[in-house]
């Protein structure tokens, strides 16, 4: 806290954080007359168009300093959520889904390549994890927060969490203007090693990298789809509680996946990387079956566990990806590694929508549920067939 860079960092993780349309996403859509097949083909638009700029955007922050390609990313970002009040067809959603996904693409791979090379500088790389868990704690803070405020300002006009939202990425683009610029030195050696492919060749090259990235994908694709979409019809529809008090409950689930990352580095440390594959597992998968056969509060109980692996997400490609990849091409592998994310998104994103279109929302979460089986198996075949060992 005590050094200029890390401060600004956390501070623009809380700021980011807050996100106040993440309680209100779904139902925005709803309010807008889209359905649950529009939404799906929605969220496959955000992963193919993810597809498409996660490359080039890695390539050009490795080129041309990340922390300028962060800047760029928040001013498209800032300026989408204005125009996406302003929208009104499905069609003007999916163009717009594509240039929000661009500004995500600028910022992602950039930043979290920018603060491990700041710390690599530094000689604290060895503080990584433990950034992390901080990190993510301050932005699901601030998430609970955020939840709060969104569904109160939606309560009042379905426009205002966008508004806030516009603000906050203007408010994000001032402090990362307030830091250091790129901590490595870009000389000729770099051309040698960056090519706007480098980092799809990289991860296909090096196993544990690529097993983590199926891995961690092809889970948390369906949990993209379903946080953005059936997830807040399903709780309202338990009868719990009303609309108003949906932020609240968003704002808990925030809490717990503030608390639970805070844990990350300790967490590692006794379960190691195999026992936290196990984990992030469980969570995306028990949750699932017991959220289609539950009721009232136990369904309620399992997704705010299933709602952890989120927080879990991120943390888990970062840790442990970074130590593998060389400071050259960080930022192009990272966003690579969101190249897979984005295309099992979209798949998934475009079979979730029909299907929940078709089938019952419980239903749905029992397919997924036998999914996420299925996934597990696959995956831990290929991973003895490879002789691929985390430790």
């Amino acid at each position: 806290m005590k050094d200029k860079n890390i401060f600004l960092y956390l501070l623009y993780n809380f700021l980011f954080g807050l996100y106040p349309i993440v309680p209100i996403m779904s139902l925005f859509f709803l309010a807008k007359n889209l359905s649950f097949g529009d939404i799906g083909i929605l969220f496959a638009v955000f992963s193919l168009t993810g597809f498409l700029f996660e490359i080039p955007t890695g390539y050009l922050g490795d080129k041309f300093g990340r922390k300028y390609s962060v800047m760029i990313g928040l001013i498209i970002l800032s300026a989408t959520a204005y125009i996406w009040t302003l929208l009104n067809s499905v069609l003007l959603f999916a163009i717009f889904a594509g240039i929000w996904m661009l500004g995500l693409a600028f910022i992602s791979g950039s930043f979290e390549g920018y603060i491990y090379d700041y710390l690599k500088s530094k000689k604290q790389d060895n503080n990584y994890d433990r950034l992390l868990s901080k990190s993510g704690t301050i932005l699901y803070a601030a998430g609970a927060i955020g939840s709060i405020l969104g569904a109160y300002l939606f309560s009042i006009n379905i426009n205002y969490p966008d508004y806030l939202l516009a603000i906050l990425f203007l408010s994000c683009l001032v402090v990362v203007a307030l830091m250091d610029n790129d901590a490595i030195d870009r000389d000729g050696e770099l051309e040698d090693q960056l090519k706007i492919f480098s980092g799809i060749s990289y991860i296909y090259r090096h196993k544990n990298i690529l097993w983590i990235t199926l891995f961690v994908s092809l889970l948390f694709g369906f949990f993209s789809y379903f946080r953005g979409s059936v997830d807040k019809p399903y709780i309202l529809d338990l009868g719990v509680f009303d609309v108003q008090w949906l932020g609240v409950f968003v704002a808990i689930s925030m809490v717990i996946q503030s608390l639970f990352i805070s844990q990350f580095e300790r967490l590692k440390s006794v379960l190691k990387e195999s026992g936290i594959i196990v984990l992030y597992w469980v969570l995306s998968s028990i949750p699932l079956f017991i959220m289609s056969i539950g009721h009232r509060y136990i369904a309620l109980l399992a997704m705010l566990a299933f709602y952890t692996t989120e927080s879990f997400q991120g943390t888990m490609i970062n840790s442990f990806s970074q130590k593998h990849i060389p400071s050259k091409i960080r930022a192009t592998t990272l966003s690579s590694i969101k190249v897979y994310e984005n295309i099992s998104g979209a798949i998934l994103g475009l079979v979730a929508g029909f299907m929940f279109n078709l089938f019952s929302i419980r239903t749905g979460l029992m397919i997924a549920f036998v999914y996420t089986l299925l996934v597990l198996f696959v995956l831990f075949v290929y991973r003895k067939a490879r002789g691929i060992v985390f430790t």
